[in-house]
């Protein structure tokens, strides 16, 4: 999981700007609604948790979180791909991760971000 740690916390600066830029607007207390926020990045490899703060600090932390919002599964070699390019291009037609949402915010919170990881 080193690598796909590793990816996410080079995209963690991104998710931040995007993040931050919600809670200076008209939206401030929308956003802030969907704060905090845990997703669970799990392969056949192991487990990263990405957690957002309600600052929208983002870090990466290693192992699965049993409090999560959001969890993405996927075999290694594909999420390393996607985490790469920040795009399923590379990947063949019909290969997804498998999302499980467990919180509405975390449903919310996964439509705003998803492209932004390349989902």
């Amino acid at each position: 999981m080193d690598r796909i740690h590793f990816l996410l916390t080079d995209l963690c600066e991104e998710i931040e700007k995007q993040i931050k830029a919600g809670l200076r607007g008209a939206i401030e207390m929308l956003v802030i609604g969907y704060l905090p926020q845990v997703w669970v990045f799990e392969t056949e490899i192991g487990a990263c948790s990405l957690f957002i703060d309600t600052e929208g600090n983002a870090r990466v932390f290693p192992g699965a979180d049993k409090d999560r919002d959001v969890t993405i599964r996927w075999r290694h070699e594909a999420l390393t791909k996607v985490l790469q390019s920040r795009s399923r291009n590379s990947l063949e037609p019909g290969d997804y991760a498998d999302v499980l949402v467990h919180t509405d915010k975390g449903r919310a919170a996964f439509n705003y971000l998803r492209k932004e990881i390349g989902l």
